[in-house]
């Protein structure tokens, strides 16, 4: 047992080939509803509230790369959430569509006009179907069978297609420098990867061929955290006091660093630094299916 934040939530490692997995998985997939349907909080609130410029922009420049990349421009978004991606593909002159498991993200796409559909991956519609471009977002630390979901994917994008996907990375410093009290680790996440699990995995079960893995970004409120948690009596109550307010606090330190030129070149700096070593907090992924295969 690697961690055991609390007792019902473990972390252990796969003897055999080094990978992070939550020890009661099964359970966690049984409360897929109650777990990840949230999006009905947000079907009131306006576009404005739910969607930043500076996320737009990030998917912006994402999306003109990956345009570098790939021949054709139709697009899937596997775990599409409320469209934000589908929209800003479409402005950027891709034919993009999106499934998520979640009715009332789907819900929110379609009274925005978006192509998507409350859709299982592995259902039999997409057979047929081929992908220039498949992304899945903050998806593959969900799924109970990852090389499954990587095949899946190698199979419906065409030759010479890319799969892009982040997921939080269990090399970072921040789960180093926290441990247990790693906010990553949540009911909702069934596998936490590192570079070389990540690697490994979509060579060996997919065929897909790495062009590049990056650990990306180091959340500020991680040192925050960190020297909080030293202070305090115990592990548990720097969980209960702290984990809930990080994305908040992130979000704000952020908004910060954007509007200072010395503190957003300082930052650049930082995360090419982490990345090269490894620690960021998110792995980056850009993944191939071999020109060569049908």
């Amino acid at each position: 047992m690697l961690y055991r934040p609390d007792a019902g939530l473990g972390v252990e490692r796969c003897r055999s080939c080094g990978f992070v997995y939550l020890d009661a998985w099964a359970q966690s997939v049984a409360r897929h509803e109650e777990l990840y349907d949230y999006y009905g909080h947000f079907e009131e609130a306006s576009i404005a509230e739910r969607h930043s410029p500076q996320n737009r922009a990030r998917q912006q420049e994402l999306l003109r790369a990956l345009a570098h990349r790939t021949r054709g421009r139709k697009l899937l978004d596997v775990g599409c959430g409320d469209g934000q991606l589908i929209e800003t593909a479409l402005s950027e002159g891709w034919n993009a569509t999106g499934i998520d498991l979640s009715e009332s993200a789907i819900r929110i796409c379609r009274q925005r006009g978006l192509s998507a559909s409350k859709t299982d991956f592995f259902d039999g519609s997409f057979d047929a179907r081929r992908f220039d471009v498949i992304i899945m977002s903050e998806l593959i630390e969900h799924v109970p069978s990852p090389q499954r979901f990587l095949k899946r994917a190698a199979d419906l994008l065409e030759p010479g297609g890319i799969l892009y996907l982040t997921t939080p990375n269990f090399g970072s410093l921040a789960r180093r420098m926290l441990g247990e009290d790693w906010s990553v680790i949540h009911p909702e996440h069934i596998g936490y990867f590192e570079r070389t699990t990540l690697r490994q995995m979509a060579s060996e079960h997919a065929g897909l061929r790495e062009l590049k893995i990056e650990a990306n970004n180091i959340s500020p409120s991680t040192v925050v955290a960190w020297m909080r948690r030293r202070t305090l009596q115990t592990a548990a109550e720097a969980t209960h006091t702290h984990r809930e307010a990080r994305q908040g606090m992130d979000q704000r330190l952020r908004g910060v660093i954007l509007e200072s030129r010395v503190l957003s070149a300082s930052k650049t700096v930082i995360n090419r630094l982490v990345s090269r070593l490894g620690l960021g907090d998110t792995l980056v992924a850009w993944l191939q299916k071999p020109k060569s295969a049908r």
